[in-house]
């Protein structure tokens, strides 16, 4: 397999892999000896199933397949479409197959984002895999780029021994980063199996380096603390070295290995920690309990949530500088905050900030990851001049170029990439760099890396060009089309398969398909505000385009010049635009085509419109959870009353009533309106509510008190802050994320009937309407 394909032994291991999720998927037995893995290509499933029904003479009819596993476009190539090559944070394993820009044209220059689509990745990258992507590298993640130089500077000098740890998940850049350190050093014990190994060791002129290259790899089984083993190795094998030659370490470390080792570390009291236990500790954050006995010391520490230092000391002797950069504590849509890093080693950095969604057009290029990475990477497309680049049509409906075209606009960009971002404030979750990826190969060519092969894309395109014979076979070509311009195809809404299909298995779709704006079109013309509605223009175009135009050009004559819908039109939205025009003035048009036409193409028009802005759905909501996250520890204004609301609801809103809770109920749910069988109850007094963001990265802890005692906390994420705007006028409202909310709010609610907290507390009987006040009485002996 490695003489065909030139990959590497781990990423034909990973394939096989992917293999067996497919064989897995329709009930199939697997590979043996290779365990499932999902993110698993369309391309694969076609090729898998092929080899399952050899005789099957075209897979696109999908007679044989199941249902999860068809091709639903019949336009779609015949041929096997050819599977991506697998890929790391540097790009392709396999040898780039992105062109020459200065001999091909831009179509094979697309080519080689089917390396970067979302699906092959391989486990685990190696230091000594070169950096020679034919693609831009992104801005690594806040402090890596200072923390790498920062240690190979050590290295280079021979100073006292550095220890640089890069803690997040698989994607982060972690991998990328530890080739930038090693370049140039002499790698000890060199492997040519192809596979990526837990640890490396470097030699260097003045010092040598350890490689923990993936701390989730575990070479004895036995060993259930390996990264606290290996860092007492590497202080165990400084200490034999002559003092002039010291030895660094670097380690790559997902945040389960932090907890596995925790477990282990637990077991031990303070005076048994060894150096491992002491800096997992502090990766870890945790706080010990009861005096510190141990000899060894972090002393000198300093730093942020995503970036911290230490001195690490043995019995009063200093032993290694140790600096910590959590590579996914910051958003790669965020402007990374400036560190610095002293000669002593002390990091100092400035403070992340989330940008308010207004205001998110100001984010520097240069400065954020995320736009930096989009830019380059339409600068090597090198995007032509016109829409017309095709050598079988000099008027080829393509939307492909459009995206480009339309991306040339700096407030387009910057509109995308705030659909990105919302969607990650939606989920509390960031995009590593794999992610990253994904979307923009997503926002460039759609899902076409995973319905054909990189070669095909020009051939679809033609093969779905109107002819002039059908309006109606016109629009479903044009439909077809569609698929692949940006404002459908990053949530989905092509014509191959439903969003909710594709977010089960696209970790892009997972975050962007919520983000849906066509979900939450509120009335309005203000798309600028985000605590007002944005819709109308559209639906207006709609109501006016029967007898002044079509609804494209009725929505831009209705727009002021300046506004960033003008620059997101291209030629192909104008085709679009014209062809249901043409649908729409066929009489013998059945009226269910003619209402089914008009929602898929309003939907598009909305989505086009809203990206042109930045507006996702729910964008109120999510402004609210920038404000409650900058204003801490006081919460908005506007979010005040209706989080009293959510948590303590008022038995009777049009009264000056109290909120009740039932003391013997199965749940806290507070009692409104109306009892039929009286209950005993607690009256709740208005809790007093603060915020608290300290060492939470972007999350938002709310806390309860109740005169001044703590009765609980609970994060303040999107789904409560819904919630909590949907109460209106102390009226608690209910919406789709209340199986989200509920348990949270039942644990909140129950604290309160804690023993601890009842004792002072008012007790009445609620009876029909009434509230029967009870006194209680502490009965003497």
């Amino acid at each position: 397999m490695q003489a065909l394909t030139g990959r590497s032994k781990g990423s034909i291991e990973f394939k096989f892999c992917n293999i067996s999720h497919v064989l897995a998927e329709v009930d199939h037995p697997f590979v043996v000896g290779y365990k499932p893995r999902s993110h698993v290509q369309e391309a694969l499933r076609v090729a898998v199933m092929r080899q399952l029904s050899p005789r099957e003479p075209f897979i696109g009819s999908g007679d044989t397949l199941p249902k999860a596993l068809m091709l639903s476009s019949t336009d779609t190539p015949s041929d096997a479409a050819e599977p991506a090559a697998v890929s790391n944070e540097r790009g392709p394993l396999s040898a780039p197959t992105a062109p020459d820009r200065q001999n091909e044209d831009i179509w094979h220059s697309l080519a080689g984002l089917w390396d970067r689509a979302t699906g092959g990745t391989d486990v685990a990258a190696r230091p000594d895999h070169p950096i020679d992507s034919v693609w831009p590298s992104a801005l690594r993640p806040a402090g890596v780029e200072e923390a790498c130089n920062w240690l190979k500077a050590g290295i280079a000098a021979g100073e006292p021994p550095r220890f640089l740890f890069l803690v997040g998940g698989p994607g982060a850049g972690k991998s990328h980063a530890t080739a930038h350190v090693v370049e140039g050093l002499h790698a000890e014990r060199h492997r040519d199996d192809g596979l990526a190994h837990r640890v490396y060791e470097y030699k260097g002129t003045k010092s040598d380096v350890i490689v923990i290259n993936d701390a989730t790899i575990n070479l004895e089984t036995s060993n259930v603390a390996p990264l606290i083993s290996d860092i007492n190795g590497a202080i165990d094998n400084a200490g034999t070295l002559a003092t002039s030659h010291p030895l660094n370490l670097m380690a790559c470390v997902n945040r389960g290995v932090l907890v596995e080792e925790m477990a282990e570390s637990r077991l031990r009291d303070s005076q048994n920690w060894t150096a491992g236990d002491v800096l997992v500790r502090w990766l870890y954050d945790s706080v010990a309990k009861g005096p510190d006995e141990s000899v060894w010391r972090l002393s000198r520490k300093a730093g942020r949530d995503f970036v911290k230092s230490a001195q690490l000391s043995h019995l009063g002797n200093h032993v290694a500088n140790v600096m910590a950069v959590f590579v996914d504590e910051c958003s790669l849509f965020e402007e990374r905050p400036a560190i610095s890093i002293a000669a002593d080693s002390q990091v100092s950095a400035q403070d992340y900030r989330i940008v308010p969604l207004g205001r998110r057009r100001e984010i520097e290029d240069a400065l954020s990851p995320a736009a930096d990475l989009l830019a380059n990477v339409l600068a090597v497309l090198q995007v032509p001049d016109t829409n017309v680049h095709d050598k079988y049509s000099t008027t080829l409906v393509d939307p492909v170029t459009a995206n480009l075209h339309s991306l040339r606009f700096p407030q387009i960009r910057s509109g995308l990439l705030t659909m990105a971002r919302s969607a990650e404030l939606m989920s509390a979750t960031r995009m590593t760099y794999r992610e990253l990826w994904g979307f923009l190969t997503r926002a460039l060519v759609g899902d076409a890396p995973i319905r054909m092969a990189r070669n095909e894309l020009r051939e679809f395109l033609v093969a779905n060009q109107p002819t002039g014979q059908s309006a109606e076979d016109d629009f479903q070509r044009m439909r077809r089309l569609s698929g692949l311009r940006f404002n459908q195809s990053i949530f989905g809404a092509g014509e191959w398969a439903s969003a909710s299909e594709g977010s089960m298995r696209d970790p892009v779709l997972k975050l962007l398909v919520p983000a849906d704006p066509v979900s939450d079109a509120v009335p309005g013309s203000n798309p600028d505000n985000p605590d007002e509605g944005w819709a109308t223009p559209v639906s207006d175009a709609f109501s006016v385009h029967a007898s002044d135009g079509t609804p494209l050009q009725s929505l831009l004559d209705s727009l002021p010049s300046n506004v960033p819908m003008h620059d997101i039109v291209t030629d192909f939205d104008k085709r679009l635009d014209e062809a249901f025009s043409r649908l729409m003035q066929q009489p013998q048009l059945k009226d269910d085509k003619r209402l089914e036409a008009t929602g898929w193409y309003g939907a598009y028009l909305t989505r086009l419109y809203a990206v042109s802005h930045g507006i996702s759905a729910f964008r109120r909501e999510i402004e609210m959870l920038i404000r409650t996250w900058v204003q801490v520890p006081h919460l908005p204004d506007g979010l005040k009353s209706p989080l009293r609301t959510l948590l303590r609801p008022k038995r009777n809103p049009n009264e000056s009533a109290s909120s009740i809770l039932p003391l013997f109920d199965s749940r806290t749910e507070p009692i409104t309106g109306r009892v039929s069988i009286p209950k005993l109850a607690v009256r709740v007094k208005e809790p007093e509510l603060t915020t608290d963001r300290a060492g939470q990265g972007e999350q938002v802890l709310l806390t309860i008190r109740t005169d001044g005692t703590k009765m609980s906390s609970v994060s303040l994420d999107f789904p409560l802050i819904r919630e909590a705007l949907a109460c209106v006028d102390d009226f608690i409202g209910v919406t789709d994320l209340i199986d989200v909310t509920a348990p949270r709010l039942e644990r909140v609610r129950a604290s309160r009937l804690l023993s601890a907290h009842l004792r002072g507390a008012e007790f009445c009987l609620a009876d029909g309407d009434r509230e029967v006040q009870l006194t209680q009485q502490e009965q003497s002996r």
